[in-house]
């Protein structure tokens, strides 16, 4: 007997997929304008694609729109009032979708290669995005506290 959220196939429990595609890219539309934008349209067919043509990519997908609807829609009101603001957001999330490009390397269902190209992917945004930064600002703070020599 498989336990909730799960389902006998061949004598084994497999995780229910659970349909998280067709939801908006609220951040990246506000940022370029449309939806019609093909940096908009490239987020959405790697989502629907490549991550939902597996379970580990749509059991991620579950846990990043958690967090991304609940933010996102303040975040797209703020572009959307502020203009700068909005081009500061597609700067920043441009090399995101940069990065995004390794996930066209994936073969379309498969478990393997869409969860370690995921891994990679996720890696080189936490370097982008938090370690790079994070490192910087160290940096920058050290030399300030330093003493200057005449």
């Amino acid at each position: 007997m498989c336990g909730e959220g799960t389902q006998l196939v061949d004598g084994q429990c497999e995780v229910i997929p659970t349909s998280t595609g067709g939801g908006s890219c609220l951040i990246a539309t506000a940022a370029f304008g449309t939806e019609l934008a093909p940096q908009v349209q490239y987020l959405r067919e790697i989502r629907d694609n490549t991550l939902l043509s597996t379970t580990s990519g749509d059991s991620f997908m579950v846990g990043f729109n958690q967090v991304y609807y609940m933010l996102s829609p303040q975040i797209a009101d703020l572009e959307r009032e502020y203009p700068a603001f909005r081009e500061l957001v597609g700067v920043a999330i441009t090399p995101m979708l940069a990065s995004l490009s390794i996930m066209s390397l994936a073969e379309a269902g498969s478990e393997v290669s869409v969860l370690a190209l995921g891994i990679v992917v996720i890696t080189i945004n936490v370097v982008m995005y938090v370690v790079a930064p994070t490192l910087f600002g160290v940096k920058a703070y050290k030399m300030m506290r330093t003493p200057k020599s005449t």
